[in-house]
C-alpha cells in the first residue's frame, strides 16, 4: 500500500511540472513569482508525504498537523504568487 502512495506522489510531482510549463507557456511572471510557485508547490507534496507517512504509522494527529503546517502555507505561496504578480486578466484557458 505505501508503494501506491508513493508512486501516486511522484504522478502528483510529474503533473506539478507539467502544469508549472504549462503557466510558464500562457503567463510572463517575475523569477520570485516561479520561486514562491515552486516552494509553494513542494510545501504541498511534503505535506502530503508527510500525512501519508504518519497515517501508516498509526499517528494520525502528526499527520494533520503536517497537512497543516506544511501544506496550508505552500497553498497560500502559491494563490500569493498568482495574485500579486500575475497581469490583470490574465488567464490560463484558450479563449476561442
Amino acid at each position: 500500500m505505501e508503494l501506491i502512495v508513493w508512486f501516486c506522489m511522484g504522478i502528483l510531482f510529474t503533473l506539478g511540472v507539467q502544469a508549472f510549463a504549462y503557466v510558464s507557456t500562457r503567463v510572463r511572471l517575475p523569477w520570485y513569482a516561479w520561486a514562491m510557485a515552486f516552494i509553494g508547490g513542494i510545501l504541498i507534496l511534503f505535506g502530503i508525504g508527510w500525512a501519508s507517512a504518519s497515517f501508516f504509522e498509526g499517528v494520525a494527529q502528526s499527520g494533520s498537523m503536517g497537512l497543516i503546517f506544511f501544506s496550508l502555507p505552500g497553498f497560500v505561496l502559491i494563490v500569493l504568487s498568482w495574485r500579486l504578480f500575475a497581469p490583470k486578466g490574465a488567464s490560463l484557458w484558450i479563449q476561442s
